[in-house]
């Protein structure tokens, strides 16, 4: 039986759905309104109020968007979890020295090439995140900057307009070309996990996988594991009954035969003792 790893929990495949829908509909809505007469668009323009419908749906997922960033945050900050990725998820020297060695296996300088054991989220991973974070916040600033036109422009020139309109706009393309180009090739594309990474529905990756991708993730797991006790049919799998722990847990009481021998030994003397009342 092929070893599976925990790599999102249910709340967080329902996050990841969410916004993979709001994200598609703000990207066909959006640029629906900015080529109007492109192809693909007929099928909104060809019905009675389709335009008026691609406004309504446009600034409801935006709303979405936004009510999902700021649960996410609560996610974030509130559970076990939510911090481990938070500190997980910090940029640090090995990410640099990560991406550079794989610049290198990718421009043949490493030959053969290098392996690059990586944490539990590799450099692209938390370039993407970051890059959602921040692009989240531009196109929220944004987008209600054209959304209310009239309040803003009572407190500020048209020119301020013109460049959130602008930021919006290109901001867009970027996010779009990042998920199409980037997301998707590490997820869809890339030959190591084509057809699909199915991490995002059933929340798991092989050990293969986490080989490739999570290594250094892959290593610490595994030491954890030698240190805690594992269910009966797990440790069977790989040829053991039960594992003990090498080390206790903080309040945790210890096991032990010769504790256990000595009030087996003590009743023994007490039953042999015992002359009735």
């Amino acid at each position: 039986m092929t070893r599976k790893y925990l790599r999102m929990t249910l709340n967080e495949r329902v996050q990841h759905l969410n916004l993979f829908i709001n994200f598609t509909i703000l990207v066909i809505t959006g640029f629906a309104l900015k080529y109007p007469e492109a192809f693909w668009v007929s099928p909104i323009t060809d019905v009675p109020l389709g335009m008026t419908l691609r406004g309504f749906l446009h600034r409801l997922c935006g709303v979405a968007t936004v009510t999902l960033g700021g649960y996410h945050l609560l996610y974030l900050a509130f559970t076990e979890r939510g911090r481990g990725i938070v500190k997980d998820m910090i940029p640090g020297l090995k990410d640099a020295k990560d991406l550079w060695e794989t610049l290198k296996n990718n421009l043949f300088i490493n030959r053969p090439a290098k392996e690059i054991k990586m944490g539990r989220f590799n450099f692209r991973e938390k370039f993407e995140y970051l890059g959602l974070i921040w692009g989240t916040i531009v196109m929220t600033v944004t987008g209600f900057i054209l959304w209310f036109k009239t309040e803003w422009l009572m407190y500020f020139p048209m020119w301020t307009y013109d460049v959130a309109r602008a930021i919006h706009f290109y901001e867009a393309i970027l996010a779009t070309l990042t998920i199409i180009v980037w997301h998707l090739y590490s997820v869809v594309w890339n030959p190591e996990v084509y057809p699909m990474s199915w991490a995002w529905i059933t929340g798991d990756l092989t050990e293969h996988e986490m080989e490739l991708e999570h290594g250094l993730e892959l290593e610490r797991i595994k030491a954890e594991e030698k240190g805690k006790l594992v269910e009966f049919g797990e440790a069977a799998a790989v040829g053991g009954g039960r594992v003990y722990p090498l080390h206790r847990e903080k309040g945790e009481k210890v096991f032990s035969l010769r504790r256990l021998y000595g009030t087996v030994h003590d009743l023994n003397e007490t039953i042999k003792n015992w002359k009735g009342g």
